[in-house]
């Protein structure tokens, strides 16, 4: 090659104007980096108790989201410690660095990670990015190993940004809730173990004089090979629903197996005044309703929207979690579910909606109860013959709230869980705790995981033991 040639292909190179790519701990964002968390979401429990932490990178300060897994060993010594980490000046010990060794594994997703929902048999964990409208897949393998499943990611890489599924050509345009369920549609005689995903992002389907027509959709995945689209059922729109406003985004979702339904709530709309250059999303203002709405999954794509509307009983407008009373062993079609909670904001509460036996009757609300300040997610704690423990995130709080059913009273509050605590996971207790049951806790603003110990039997010394990680 003449030497100007190669000084003009030098000169080329050095005026390489694209931005480096920077990619996530560990995988960057200069070479390989410590293994840590950073803006947490969801979490799920693999096999042998290995803890799932979703990171969403919220604040887009890298080119991807991870998913990680954390040793069971690991959790169970600081469980073990028995420390109180809740109190003013609490022991050192209680705000731990995870150690490098204590990440089994780690891969890439896309940004903005929701709740994490692992497959049937525990060996694949699913969750949304709102960003793309694509499903992240992760392959779950013994000890905690984590790869990308066929057709979703480049599995050398360890980086499974490319999903499994882009959602928004089925009108999922921001998948949010996913529920592992199962179905079974008209003209098939075995059912098929089914991923459910809902849209916070409501779809846009047209505008007319300045005025955004919406609907929203929950799409059916195959949970054997969850690239393939079953069906789209109508979660509501100007015509599906039969009420205004039926056509926005949702946010928390169940599925009850018993009776062949899921239960969707909350209420987001696409609206000019939230984006930048185009419509953005964001918490329905100015409505008064708040839609309870319900859908037979056998019925696939003709499933008729079932809505009820709760704001005369509950005077709210903002659900935030919804979660079934599903006993261990779980409800059977004999013996359904009875009991719906939800938690709601503005006013902060806990509400408790009769699923009645008989189909013909419609569910109703039965309780209403005061909660600490902004409740959200939540989870139930089985007691046997005992009412169960619901245990309560305070977003806005920064803890807790351990609530005992039967006397319907706030029990235990575990404050100092640090900012914006987001997710709530039961997690295998150690050994030397059967009487007790553990939680983990996402704490999205302060990048740890929080360990919480509930005695059973008294709840009312439920104990902080650890808040393990932190921002850099």
């Amino acid at each position: 090659m003449k030497r100007s040639a190669i000084v003009a292909a030098a000169l080329l190179l050095g005026c390489n104007t694209n931005p480096p790519e920077l990619l996530p701990p560990p995988f960057g964002p200069n070479g390989r980096q410590p293994t840590r968390l950073f803006f947490p979401t969801g979490l799920a429990q693999a096999d042998g108790g290995v803890l799932l932490v979703a990171n969403g990178n919220f604040n887009r300060a890298f080119e991807a989201g991870t998913v990680v897994s954390i040793d069971r060993t690991y959790l169970d010594s600081l469980f073990g410690a028995d420390l109180d980490c809740s109190v003013p000046s609490p022991d050192p010990a209680c705000n731990p660095q995870i150690p490098q060794d204590k990440f089994l594994d780690a891969v890439m997703i896309g940004n903005y990670a929701g709740p994490l929902v692992l497959n049937t048999d525990k060996t694949a964990a699913y969750t949304g990015s709102r960003d793309s409208g694509r499903i992240n897949a992760v392959r779950v393998g013994p000890g905690g190993s984590l790869g990308c499943p066929p057709n979703a990611g480049d599995d050398a890489r360890k980086d499974c940004r490319s999903g499994i599924i882009d959602l928004t050509p089925a009108g999922v345009d921001g998948p949010y809730a996913i529920a592992a369920g199962d179905s079974l549609p008209p003209g098939t005689s075995n059912a098929q173990s089914v991923l459910f995903v809902s849209s916070i992002i409501p779809h846009i389907d047209s505008i007319s004089n300045g005025q955004i027509i919406t609907s929203t959709a929950v799409a059916a995945l195959s949970m054997q090979d969850p690239s393939k689209l079953l069906f789209t059922m109508p979660a509501g729109s100007l015509f599906v629903g039969g009420a205004a406003g039926s056509g926005y985004g949702v946010g928390p979702m169940v599925f009850d197996q018993a009776r062949r339904e899921l239960y969707l709530s909350g209420c987001y709309q696409r609206s000019t005044s939230f984006g930048s250059g185009e419509p953005g999303t964001g918490l329905c203002v100015g409505i008064g309703t708040n839609y309870l709405r319900i859908l037979n999954v056998d019925a696939a794509s003709a499933a008729a929207l079932y809505l009820l509307d709760l704001h005369a009983d509950v005077l709210s407008t903002y659900t935030t979690q919804l979660l079934l009373d599903i006993p261990d062993p779980p409800a059977t079609p004999s013996g359904p579910p009875l009991t719906l909670w939800a938690t709601m904001r503005n006013p902060d509460s806990l509400v408790v909606i009769d699923l009645p036996a008989q189909p013909s009757v419609a569910p109703r609300v039965r309780e209403v109860v005061p909660l600490p300040i902004s409740p959200s997610d939540m989870v139930r704690i089985d007691r046997g013959t005992a009412p169960p423990l619901l245990a309560i995130v305070a977003e806005r709080l920064d803890a807790v709230s351990i609530f005992d059913t039967g006397t319907d009273q706030v029990v235990a509050q575990v404050d100092r869980l640090g900012d914006s605590p987001f997710s709530i996971q039961n997690i295998d207790c150690p050994a030397s705790k059967p009487a007790s049951a553990c939680l983990a806790v996402s704490v999205f603003g302060a990048c740890r995981v929080a360990l919480i110990e509930v005695p059973k039997d008294s709840p009312s010394k439920t104990a902080l033991r650890a808040l393990a990680g932190s921002c850099p």
